[in-house]
């Protein structure tokens, strides 16, 4: 999708960019309402070719940040529906940006390594692991891994297989954990890749369904509680046929009409209509999408659709990932 490459686009330039200079015309008797509007047209041209048409940059702020001489704003991107925040910082001067939150090493915590401690810089909303050496000299994009510990157990130690819906052999030695998200065009496109990795492993491998619809899409949350509902109501069979009348509509469903094309799908599917009913309002449900998704960022979630194979994290639709990771858990 278009705007999913800009988002990515938008994402890289602005929030890994830790400086740079905004005018050599600056002046420091300039009232912030001026400065404004000098930062929108000074990101506008610098990052033009990466935004969508559509664009619309706004500058907000100021207030005062933790490092002396300096001023925390943000700038609010909007472009197809939806708005990506750029937090950064400007010197006093108006002259000098910094793209990027102040990170505080003082909360950082000691690693079982001596003279290293571990913290996180977060872009984008996503947390990304740093290390941090005595006297602060050198930072390390990074983290402590114990090579004694089995990666692969302790992650399939956190993730529950209790009562969910299972496709395939429910004794298989490999087993297939998908995060994904029914509004996701991405994960649709996953579902032949999965079809074919049963047809090549069959009795091999089982596949796992868990919730996890993002926040930016507008009826996936709705379609995780459905989607429960049906398995709740009529078993793993009528989950998966649930799961497919989904994604084969996915273009055809709106917020709007989203409670009654999932009413519609359960009716097809002959799955009784009082239970479903009653389920649907059943918050331990709603609860429910809330604990998988929990559990997803636990394990590294934090995209769609993403897969653990044994233990093993596969992000995105990656055939090749996928059939790697069922090679290394079979030999």
């Amino acid at each position: 999708m278009k705007s999913n490459k800009y988002l990515v686009l938008i994402l890289t330039i602005l929030s890994l960019t830790f400086f740079t200079v905004c005018s050599s015309n600056s002046n420091s008797e300039m009232s912030d309402k001026e400065l404004i509007e000098r930062l929108q047209n000074y990101f506008k041209k610098s990052y033009a070719a990466d935004l969508p048409p559509d664009a619309v940059l706004v500058v907000t702020g100021f207030e005062e940040a933790p490092i002396a001489d300096m001023r925390k704003a943000n700038i609010a991107i909007t472009f197809s529906g939806r708005t990506v925040d750029v937090p950064f910082m400007i010197d006093k001067s108006g002259k000098y940006a910094v793209l990027g939150n102040p990170i505080d090493t003082a909360t950082f915590e000691q690693t079982p390594i001596k003279g290293i401690s571990k913290g996180s810089i977060t872009i984008a909303r996503n947390a990304y692991p740093v290390l941090l050496t005595e006297n602060s000299k050198y930072i390390i994009a990074g983290e402590v891994i114990d090579t004694t510990v089995d990666k692969t157990k302790e992650t399939m130690d956190k993730i529950s297989l209790d009562d969910v819906p299972i496709k395939g052999n429910k004794k298989a030695k490999v087993t297939i954990v998908e995060y994904s998200d029914f509004q996701c065009p991405f994960c649709n496109r996953a579902n032949p890749i999965l079809a074919k990795v049963l047809e090549d492993y069959k009795d091999k491998v089982r596949i796992v369904y868990k919730q996890y619809p993002l926040p930016n899409h507008n009826w996936a949350r709705p379609a995780s509680i459905a989607s429960i509902c049906s398995y709740k109501t009529a078993g793993h069979e009528a989950f998966w046929k649930y799961h497919d009348k989904i994604f084969e509509n996915q273009k055809a469903i709106t917020l709007e009409n989203s409670a009654q094309k999932f009413g519609e799908f359960a009716k097809e599917l002959k799955i009784d209509e009082k239970k479903f009913g009653e389920c649907l309002a059943d918050p331990k449900v709603a609860e429910r999408v809330n604990q998988e998704m929990a559990e997803g960022q636990s394990v590294g979630i934090n995209s769609t659709p993403s897969f653990v194979v044994n233990g093993i994290l596969i992000r995105g639709a990656n055939e090749q990932g996928l059939k790697s990771a069922i090679e290394t858990s079979l030999n």
